[in-house]
C-alpha cells in the first residue's frame, strides 16, 4: 500500500482502516432512526385508539385504556434510553477512529524514516519453531534503493517465495563477518544472526562480497524483536552526493555498471575535480602495462601526456560554458604499435567541481579505412582525369561535386564557373545559352526528365541496372554526338558521362563501307573464298565457292557446319576425303602449330577440274579457306615442262660442246706458248727487232686465249658443281697488297695510279686465297681497262661485323643503267676493247661460292664501284662434293691427249713473287686492249 509516496514493504496484521470505520458509524444511526420510527408509530397507534374508544364511551374509565396507556409511557420511556445508549456508542467509535489515525500517521511515519536509511533492516517475531526453521519469515524494511542494490548479490534462479530476505541472507549468510568486537576468529553472518536470534547477542561488522564491495552488517534487539541493519557503502556515496532519488527511480546497480566497464575492452577512467585519476578499468592498466590498478592511481599513470590537455580543456568547457565534455584525437605507441585513439572527457555531475568521466575509443581501423577511402577517392579522381570521356558528379543536392578534365574540354567551360559547384539544372541552362545543347522543342519537360533520377525512389529489388537511365544519343549543334549515361550512385547523387561517339560512329559507316567493298570485292574473284568461325560454322563465302563446289545459297544462308559441307564436297570429288580430313583439322583446330598458313592437297574433282586449297588463320579464331582452279595452270605448267626440258638438253648439249672445244683448245695453246717463249727467248738462234715483236705478240695473244679457256672451265666447274674451295685463315691486307703488287706490275705503263684503302688490323677471312686472288685481279684488270689515263683505281677493305667488304673503284668512264642489269651474265660485254664478258661473271661466281654476294654501282662519267660482301667465317657449306656427283661421263675435267689439267693449268697465284695468277708470265708492262678480261 501507498503512504505519503512512499513504498511501504510490507504490513502484516490487519488494522480497521478510516472506510471501515465510516461504515460502522453508518449502520449505529440507521438503528437509532429506526428506534425512533417504531416508537413514534406505536404512539400514534396508542393516541388513535384512545381517541375512538373516547368517541364510544365518554364519561367512564376504560381499563384497557389504562393498559394502552401505560404501553405508550413505557414505549417513550424505551425510546429515550436507546437514544441516550446509540449517542455513546458514537462518541465512543469516533474516539477509536481518531486513535487508529494517529496511530497510521505514526507508522508511515516510521516507514518513511527507515526508507531514509541507507540500507535494508530485516525484523524477526520470532516463536520456537521458527527458530528452528532455518532464517524464518522477517520482515522487510528500508528504502527501495538499498533493496535494489542488495538483491543483485542474490541468485535470481533460486525461488524463494515472495519474501527476497531469505535470497539475500542466503547469498551473504557464509561470508565471514569482520571487525566484530566480541570475537577473536571470525565468525559467518549466520552464525551471527543465529546467536542473535537465540540469545540477543548483539554484533556490528562487514562482511567483504566476491567483488570486493563491503556490506555493513549490525544486529540489534528491540523489545521482543531482533533487527538485522544491513548498509550498502554505495548507496550511502550515492546518498551524499545528492542522487539517491535518482537510484531510487532508475533501480540502478552500480555496482554491476562498474563491474562491466572494469571488463570492457574499452579504456575508461574517473578524474577527481582536481583531474586526477581515481579509477580506472582492466583495459586501462594494460595499457599502461601496470601491474595493477593501485599502480595506476598511485602514480597517476598517464596513457600519454596529450590526454590531460583534453581533461583541461573539458573542466574548462564546463566551467565556462557548461558543455558537456570534450574530445580528441591522439597517437600513441601502444606495445610497439601506432595507435590512433579518440579520448573523450566528460563532466560527471551538472554542478562545479564534479569529477570527470572519460574514455578513450581505438579508431585506428577507422582512420586507416577513411584514409584508404581517400586515397581510392583520389585514384579515382586521377583515373578519371586521364579519360578521354567526359565525367560530372552530382550529389545529392543535385550539385556539381566533381568533373575531369575531358568534361571541361568538351563544353569548353571555364574552370571558375565549376568552382561555384552549379546545379544539374543550372549547368543544363548554362549550356542550352551557350547554344551547345540539343535542340528541344519543349526544353523545360526534357529538363524534367534529365533529372527525374534525384527523385525516383529506388525498389526493393535493386537489380544490376537500377538507378541507371538508358542511354541517350545527343546531336550537338558543332557536329559532335554524344552517348550520353546517367546512374545513380550510393550516395544519392548521379553520376554522368559523355562518350564522344563522333569517331566511332564515322569509323563504324567507313567500317561498313568497307565491309561492302570487300564482299564485292570477294565476288568478283575466281578464287572461292570462304570464312570459318571458330565454331566451325561458315562465316563468309563469295559467289565462287558457291560455283566451285555447286552450292545453292539457300544451303549456305543458314551458316552450314563445316562437316554438313564436307559431305556434297567429298560426292563431287575423286579420292578427297583424306584432304578434306586435313582441311577441318586446320578449321576447328586450336592448338598453335594448326594456325598457321598453309597450302593443301590438290582436289580432284570428277568434272576433271582440280582445286588448290589453302588455309589461313585470322586474328579473331576464324579460318580463312581458299580454293583456286588450277586446271588450265596445270595444263600450261605440263606444256612448260616439257618446253623447259627441251630448252634443258639444248643447254646441256651447248654447255658440254663448249667445255669439250675449251680443253681441246688448251693443249695446242700449251704448245704454242712453249714454242713462242723458245723463240723470244732465243733459245733457238738470235732474233732481230721485228721477230722479237712478232714472238712478243704470239706469247701475249696465247696467253690471253689460254685465260678465256680457264675462265670457260672454272665457269663449267662451278655449273657441274665440282669445283671446290681450299678454305684458310687468309690476312686480308696481305691478300690486297699481292693483287694490287701483281696489277701495278701489269699496267705500270698505263699512267693509271693504283690506291690501296685497307686497316692493317682488319683481320683476317676464311676463304680460298687463290679463288680470291682470282677475283681481285679480274676486278682490277676490268677497272684499268675503262679508266683513262690520269686516272685512279683504289682498292679498299673494311670489315663490317661479321663480313668483310671488298671493293675497286676506278674514275672511269662508268657504266649505263641498263649495262648494269646484264654486267653479271657471262658473255655480256659493252663498250670499246670490250672482251668475252666472262670476268665480272667468274667474280660473281667466286663469290658466292664463299657465301657472299656483289654488289655494283656506277654512274656515267663517274665512274663505277664493284663491291664484294664476304663472311669472316666462310660458307655455311663447301661446294658439293665430287665424290657425289660421280665420275666425269665427258672426261671434260682432263685432258685425253695427255695435256696439263686444270690444276696444273692454272697455278697457285698466292706468292708474292709477282707470278701470274692464271700461270701467265713475262707479260710486256704496256696495256694492249685485250691483256686483260673485260665486263
Amino acid at each position: 500500500m501507498v503512504a505519503k509516496g512512499r513504498v511501504r514493504l510490507a504490513m502484516y496484521g490487519r488494522r480497521r482502516s478510516f472506510g471501515e470505520t465510516a461504515m460502522h458509524d453508518g449502520t449505529d444511526c440507521m438503528g437509532i432512526r429506526r428506534a425512533l420510527a417504531m416508537g413514534g408509530a406505536a404512539s400514534a397507534a396508542l393516541m388513535s385508539r384512545a381517541a375512538a374508544q373516547g368517541v364510544e364511551a365518554t364519561g367512564g374509565v376504560d381499563a384497557t385504556l389504562l393498559v394502552t396507556g401505560g404501553a405508550v409511557a413505557f414505549g417513550l420511556g424505551a425510546t429515550v434510553w436507546a437514544i441516550k445508549v446509540a449517542m455513546a456508542g458514537r462518541t465512543a467509535t469516533l474516539d477509536w477512529s481518531r486513535r487508529l489515525a494517529a496511530m497510521e500517521a505514526t507508522l508511515d511515519s516510521s516507514e518513511s524514516i527507515l526508507a531514509s536509511h541507507p540500507g535494508l533492516v530485516l525484523v524477526w517475531d520470532d516463536t520456537e519453531d521458527e527458530l528452528e526453521a532455518g532464517w524464518g519469515d522477517p520482515r522487510i524494511l528500508g528504502g527501495p534503493a538499498a533493496l535494489a542494490t542488495l538483491l543483485t548479490y542474490t541468485d535470481h534462479s533460486d525461488e524463494r517465495g515472495d519474501n527476497p530476505a531469505s535470497g539475500l541472507l542466503e547469498a551473504l549468510g557464509d561470508l565471514p563477518l569482520e571487525g566484530d568486537q566480541n570475537r577473536s576468529a571470525a565468525p559467518t553472518l549466520r552464525e551471527k544472526v543465529a546467536t542473535l536470534r537465540t540469545h540477543g547477542i548483539v554484533f556490528s561488522g562487514a562482511v567483504i562480497t566476491d567483488e570486493g564491495r563491503p556490506i555493513e552488517c549490525d544486529g540489534r534487539v528491540a523489545g521482543n524483536q531482533v533487527t538485522l541493519w544491513l548498509t550498502d557503502p554505495v548507496v550511502r556515496l550515492a546518498e551524499e552526493a545528492g542522487v539517491v532519488g535518482q537510484a531510487r527511480d532508475r533501480a540502478a546497480d552500480l555496482h554491476g555498471a562498474l563491474n562491466q566497464l572494469d571488463r570492457a575492452p574499452i579504456v575508461a577512467w574517473r578524474r577527481g575535480s582536481n583531474l586526477a585519476l581515481e579509477w580506472v578499468n582492466q583495459a586501462y592498466v594494460e595499457m599502461v602495462e601496470a601491474i595493477n590498478f593501485a599502480e595506476v592511481i598511485d602514480n597517476q599513470i598517464e596513457i600519454d601526456p596529450a590526454f590531460r590537455p583534453i581533461a583541461e580543456r573539458a573542466k574548462e568547457e564546463a566551467e565556462r560554458s557548461g558543455r558537456r565534455g570534450t574530445d580528441g584525437v591522439v597517437a600513441v605507441n601502444v606495445k610497439g604499435q601506432r595507435r590512433l585513439l579518440r579520448v573523450i572527457e566528460v563532466p560527471m555531475h551538472g554542478s562545479v567541481g564534479a569529477s570527470f568521466g572519460g574514455m578513450a575509443i581505438d579508431i585506428t581501423r577507422q582512420e586507416r579505412a577513411q584514409l584508404d577511402l581517400k586515397r581510392q577517392q583520389r585514384a579515382h579522381k586521377m583515373t578519371l582525369d586521364q579519360l578521354s570521356t567526359a565525367v560530372a558528379v552530382f550529389d545529392a543536392a543535385q550539385s556539381l561535386e566533381y568533373s575531369n578534365q575531358a568534361f571541361l574540354d568538351l563544353w569548353g567551360l571555364d574552370v571558375s564557373i565549376l568552382r561555384t559547384r552549379p546545379s544539374h539544372g543550372e549547368l543544363l541552362d548554362l549550356l542550352r545559352h551557350a547554344g551547345k545543347l540539343p535542340a528541344k522543342e519543349d526544353f523545360n519537360a526534357w529538363k524534367t526528365n534529365e533529372l527525374r533520377l534525384y527523385t525516383e525512389v529506388q525498389g526493393e529489388d535493386r537489380s544490376a541496372n537500377e538507378g541507371a537511365a538508358p542511354d541517350e544519343i545527343w546531336d550537338l549543334p558543332e557536329g559532335k554526338t554524344l552517348r550520353v549515361r546517367h546512374q545513380r550512385h550510393g550516395l544519392g547523387g548521379v553520376s554522368v558521362v559523355f562518350e564522344d561517339i563522333t569517331e566511332t560512329l564515322r569509323l563504324q559507316s567507313r567500317f561498313q563501307t568497307q565491309i561492302s567493298v570487300q564482299r564485292a570485292t570477294l565476288n568478283t574473284l575466281a578464287q572461292g573464298v570462304a570464312v570459318f568461325g571458330v565454331d566451325g560454322r561458315l562465316a563468309l563465302h563469295n559467289r565462287s565457292f558457291e560455283t566451285l563446289w555447286s552450292f545453292s545459297r539457300d544451303q549456305l544462308d543458314d551458316r552450314p557446319h563445316w562437316d554438313s559441307l564436307s559431305e556434297p564436297m567429298a560426292e563431287r570429288g575423286r579420292d578427297v576425303d583424306e584432304g578434306l580430313a586435313r582441311l577441318k583439322d586446320r578449321i576447328v583446330s586450336l592448338a598453335h602449330e594448326d594456325r598457321v598458313s598453309r597450302v593443301g592437297e590438290e582436289l580432284t574433282l570428277k568434272d576433271g577440274r582440280i582445286l588448290l586449297p589453302a588455309t589461313s588463320p585470322l586474328p579473331d579464331g576464324a579460318t580463312l579457306v581458299t580454293f583456286l582452279d588450277i586446271t588450265d595452270a596445270r595444263e600450261r605448267e605440263k606444256d612448260l615442262e616439257i618446253r623447259n626440258q627441251i630448252l634443258e638438253d639444248a643447254d646441256r648439249i651447248k654447255t658440254r660442246f663448249v667445255d669439250h672445244i675449251s680443253y681441246q683448245l688448251r693443249n695446242p695453246l700449251n704448245t704454242i706458248i712453249g714454242f713462242a717463249e723458245m723463240m723470244e727467248s732465243e733459245m733457238v738462234g738470235p732474233l732481230n727487232d721485228r721477230q722479237k715483236d712478232y714472238a712478243a705478240t704470239i706469247l701475249t695473244a696465247s696467253n690471253h686465249l689460254l685465260d678465256l679457256v680457264n675462265d670457260i672451265i672454272d665457269l663449267a666447274a662451278i655449273d657441274a658443281g665440282r669445283l671446290g674451295l681450299e678454305l684458310q685463315e687468309v690476312d686480308v691486307r696481305d691478300l690486297l697488297e699481292s693483287a694490287a703488287m701483281f696489277a701495278a706490275l701489269k699496267a705500270e705503263d698505263s699512267e693509271i695510279s693504283l690506291k690501296v684503302d685497307c686497316p692493317k688490323d682488319i683481320g683476317t677471312l676464311k676463304a680460298d686465297e687463290r679463288r680470291l686472288k682470282q677475283v681481285l685481279f679480274n676486278l682490277l684488270a676490268n677497272g684499268f681497262s675503262f679508266t683513262q689515263a690520269g686516272g685512279q683505281v683504289v682498292l679498299g677493305a673494311r670489315r663490317d661485323g661479321d663480313a668483310i667488304r671488298i671493293w675497286v673503284e676506278d674514275t672511269g668512264r662508268g657504266v649505263s643503267p641498263q649495262d648494269q642489269a646484264t654486267v653479271f651474265d657471262r658473255f655480256e660485254s659493252a663498250g670499246p676493247g670490250a672482251g668475252a664478258g666472262l670476268g665480272l661473271a667468274l667474280v660473281n661466281s667466286f663469290v658466292e661460292l664463299h657465301g657472299g654476294f656483289v654488289r655494283l654501282a656506277s654512274q656515267e662519267g663517274a665512274g663505277t664501284v664493284v663491291t664484294c660482301h664476304l663472311p669472316v667465317d666462310g660458307p655455311d657449306t663447301l661446294v658439293i662434293d665430287e665424290a657425289d656427283e660421280g665420275p666425269d661421263p665427258e672426261g671434260l675435267l682432263a685432258d685425253d691427249t695427255g695435256g696439263p689439267s686444270e690444276d696444273q693449268a692454272v697455278p697457285d697465284a698466292a706468292a708474292d713473287d709477282g707470278d701470274d695468277l692464271k700461270g701467265e708470265s713475262d707479260v710486256p708492262a704496256k696495256r694492249p686492249a685485250e691483256a686483260a678480261p673485260r665486263a
